[in-house]
């Protein structure tokens, strides 16, 4: 693969276009955008580590959503048609109808939200950095950037002697570049340089 083909377009599971380019051999460009922003920033391939990871990421609250949903409604249809008297029959219809609605919309946006991932952690505070819906937008076109990429961070490992302090240090500051642009939060900011910090 060309350094030129080492691209990336696709748009992940809440709508949001991110665009990935190989820059220079060894620096990747990250666009994303919604209707509403965009946000740019690059990331120096060393500073990752050498191999992506797969993460099944779960829509927690839109799972326990739809289980509150359906547990509500079953308690109430259980519970109360003793106590509804003449027009038990209506209410217990809007309860089953206001239940079901509402368990199969917190299903969808479960689905919806719920996503496989491939992840480019940065190399010795393991923040997540580079986050891709796996397989878009065609398997083929995705696995050759992962494996473009993770080839070049070979390349460059096995050529490239930096003496770790300086790694680190490098490290260190590409983080707080990104935390200060919004990538990633400050709270993973601290925590990565307290880690970064233990190792010189």
């Amino acid at each position: 693969m060309a350094e030129n083909d080492v691209s990336l377009k696709q748009r992940n599971s809440l709508g949001v276009d991110i665009q990935i380019k190989l820059v220079d051999g060894r620096e990747l460009q990250v666009v994303s955008r919604n209707k509403k922003t965009k946000q740019a920033y690059s990331v120096d391939i060393l500073s990752l580590q050498d191999k992506s990871r797969p993460v099944l990421s779960i829509a927690w609250k839109w799972l326990f959503g739809g289980l509150v949903f359906l547990l509500i409604m079953m308690l109430l249809l259980k519970f109360l048609p003793p106590i509804l008297g003449a027009n038990k029959n209506l209410y217990l219809g809007i309860i089953l109808l206001a239940g079901l609605t509402g368990t199969v919309l917190c299903s969808i946006q479960f689905w919806k939200h719920s996503s496989r991932n491939h992840i480019f952690y940065s190399r010795n505070a393991h923040v997540p950095i580079i986050i891709l819906n796996t397989g878009k937008p065609t398997k083929k076109t995705f696995l050759s950037f992962v494996n473009g990429i993770e080839q070049r961070i070979k390349k460059f490992r096995e050529h490239m002697d930096i003496a770790e302090d300086k790694q680190l240090t490098g490290e260190m500051k590409m983080l707080r570049r990104l935390s200060d642009e919004g990538v990633i939060s400050k709270k993973d900011y601290e925590s990565a340089k307290s880690k970064l910090l233990s190792g010189f």
